[in-house]
């Protein structure tokens, strides 16, 4: 199991995972990560820019998805 410091790389390096309650993945163009099966946040590339937009989900969930929203706003710099 990938500890938080593991999880935050990958997150930045948008590489896909599986811990206890958290993951990430690729699905087609979009990167997804979850908190437990709740998607989270996500990443997605945008060909007319050239860039990746990034979302995360604002709502407000249990303390251990917080904290996950969290790490990825960190990894993401959001």
């Amino acid at each position: 199991m990938d500890n938080y410091k593991q999880i935050l790389d990958k997150l930045e390096n948008m590489t896909p995972f599986s811990g206890n309650s958290m993951s990430a993945q690729f699905a087609g163009q979009a990167y997804l990560v979850y908190s437990y099966s709740t998607l989270i946040a996500e990443q997605w590339w945008v060909p007319q820019v050239g860039e990746w937009y990034k979302y995360v989900v604002a709502g407000k969930f249990s303390t251990t998805t917080s904290r996950h929203q969290n790490l990825v706003r960190k990894a993401w710099d959001l």
